[in-house]
């Protein structure tokens, strides 16, 4: 059974450590003893080098006392900026940060309540499936633990990702491809005060560029959005050069295909009609997926939501999450919710007894999967 104090102290434990991406192996090592002393095997992966940070993803072992097929368990260790010198504080059934920092349930909530189950599980010696359990690392800044993790070590064909903010009970069956979009647009320099019509402004260039583009909310599908601009030298010289970070969102393949060509295509016509130059680099992040009500993940923890008196809900989001990466891999993954709320913000919060129910939830989740129910 979930030991609420117990599960609450590994959170408190967790967030007060250091983790921003790339920076995890101090978290990682404590992840990794707290694993240990419930009795795993825990193994650290070679990611580390292909993302150039401190640690590997974890991942762990939980032989089944059934004969039901392995469920993947995955929560991300990482966490956003500010997130140095986090101190938590609880206040009744809150907790949050001291206000100066994120508090970091996103998503070490997630990995608190996966070792509560593991401790759990192994204390209780009941019937539950075979979990293979993967924490991930960097997933905050382009989800690269999920993408260089070695598949060929997993066998689960079923999962479920404790990485949702909101209420217990909400089950993310949808969730968008995400392509970036990187320009460099070319001008021409000049002084602005002698010759400025001998330059071309680089700037002016994207201005217009992006003044054509839709972007914000173009449908419930679909999102674009220009993150950065940066480039020239002084007020003095007309810029003749000037970088982009752009990205465009969405659950249908076509209307992606769509928002993307526009944005580029505006980039490119603004650059020609100013007589300047534009080169662009689109790259695919991540995959979309949709999951079925009766497909596994999401029948699997609807079904154990529902016995402990909790009514599903079913939802779509316009986030990226280890999911899009372990549906990519065959690997069939529904992110739950778990109780957390305003992740990336200094204002984030994490409410204990849904942080409880959610543990609650995972361990039922692995008690009930049954062979016929996770196939």
């Amino acid at each position: 059974m979930i030991n609420r104090q117990r599960l609450l102290d590994t959170f408190l434990r967790l967030a007060a450590i250091d983790s921003v991406s790339r920076e995890e192996g101090a978290v990682v090592a404590a992840v990794r003893r707290e694993l240990e002393a419930a009795g795993c095997s825990v193994g650290e992966d070679s990611a580390a080098h292909g993302i150039g940070g401190q640690a590997g993803n974890l991942i762990t072992r939980l032989p089944g006392r059934s004969a039901a097929p392995a469920l993947l368990l995955n929560a991300h260790v990482d966490t956003v900026e500010p997130g140095r010198g986090i101190k938590p504080q609880v206040s009744g059934t809150r907790i949050a940060s001291d206000g100066t920092t994120i508090l970091g349930a996103d998503d070490k909530a997630g990995v608190a309540c996966i070792i509560e189950v593991v401790r759990a599980l192994n204390e209780d010696n009941v019937a539950h499936a075979p979990l293979e359990i993967v924490l991930t690392v960097s997933e905050e800044i382009g989800l690269l633990g999920a993408k260089h993790l070695d598949y060929s070590l997993i066998t689960a064909r079923t999962g479920f990702v404790l990485d949702g903010n909101g209420p217990v009970g909400a089950i993310t069956v949808s969730a968008p491809s995400h392509d970036s979009i990187r320009a460099t647009i070319t001008g021409r320099a000049a002084h602005a005060g002698v010759a400025p019509e001998k330059g071309i402004s680089a700037i002016k260039i994207a201005a217009d560029a992006i003044a054509g583009m839709r972007l914000g909310r173009i449908d419930e599908e679909t999102t674009a959005n220009v993150g950065t601009i940066s480039g020239g030298r002084a007020s003095n010289i007309v810029p003749d050069r000037v970088e982009i970070v752009a990205e465009a969102r969405s659950r249908d393949a076509a209307k992606l295909r769509r928002q993307t060509r526009h944005m580029v295509g505006r980039l490119q016509r603004a650059a020609k009609k100013a007589g300047g130059e534009c080169a662009v680099e689109v790259n695919r992040e991540y995959e979309s997926y949709n999951l079925p009500e009766d497909e596994a993940p999401v029948s699997v923890a609807a079904a154990a939501m529902r016995s402990l008196g909790i009514e599903p809900r079913f939802q779509a989001t316009g986030g990226g999450s280890d999911s899009n990466i372990f549906n990519a891999h065959g690997i069939r993954t529904a992110v739950l919710s778990i109780g957390f709320d305003e992740p990336h913000a200094t204002s984030e919060w994490l409410d204990i007894e849904q942080l409880e129910l959610a543990a609650r939830l995972v361990l039922t989740i692995a008690q009930r999967a049954s062979v016929s129910e996770t196939r």
